[in-house]
C-alpha cells in the first residue's frame, strides 16, 4: 500500500498527540511529595525559628542523640530543671512524609528523652523545639537507625 503525504503527515500528527497524551498521563500519576505540606505559613514564621535557633546555638553542640537498645535517647544538658523544659520533637525522614513522627518532649529526671525506635528505619533528622524558663529554642540533630 502506497501512502501520500496527507496519509503519512495524519499519521504521524495521531502519532505525536498519542505521545503527548500517555507523556501528561504518567505525569499526574507521578507522586509529588512536598518538603512541608503548609510550607507557606512555616516561611512566614521564619524570623521566630531563627530566634530560636540563635537562642539555642551556645549549647546544641552538648544535646546528643544516640541509639540504644531499641530506644532513642535525646540527652541535654543540666541547664535548669528537667522538669521545665516542654515541647516537641518531629522525627522528621526527607524520603516520605508518611514515616514522621512526632512526640511530645518530657524528660527524665537525668534530662534525657526517651522514645521507642519501633517501625523508625533509615536517616531522620531530630526537629526539637522546646522551652525553659520562658525562652524558646530549636535545634536539630541527624541519627541513623538501621
Amino acid at each position: 500500500m502506497k501512502w501520500n503525504w496527507g496519509t503519512k503527515l495524519v499519521v504521524a500528527m495521531a502519532a505525536f498527540m498519542t505521545m503527548v497524551i500517555i507523556f501528561v498521563v504518567l505525569m499526574f500519576q507521578e507522586s509529588v511529595d512536598l518538603v512541608e505540606k503548609d510550607y507557606y505559613p512555616k516561611g512566614q514564621a521564619h524570623q521566630q525559628l531563627i530566634d530560636k535557633r540563635n537562642n539555642a546555638a551556645h549549647f546544641a553542640d552538648s544535646i546528643t542523640a544516640t541509639l540504644s537498645d531499641g530506644e532513642v535517647l535525646i540527652s541535654f544538658p543540666q541547664i535548669a530543671d528537667p522538669n521545665g523544659i516542654r515541647g516537641t520533637v518531629h522525627f522528621y525522614q526527607r524520603i516520605s512524609g508518611d514515616k514522621d513522627q512526632f512526640a511530645e518532649l518530657t524528660l527524665d529526671s537525668l534530662g534525657v528523652f526517651r522514645y521507642p525506635a519501633g517501625l523508625l528505619r533509615g536517616r531522620y533528622i531530630l526537629k526539637i523545639d522546646w522551652t525553659n524558663g520562658g525562652q524558646s529554642f530549636y535545634t536539630e540533630k541527624t541519627i541513623d537507625l538501621p
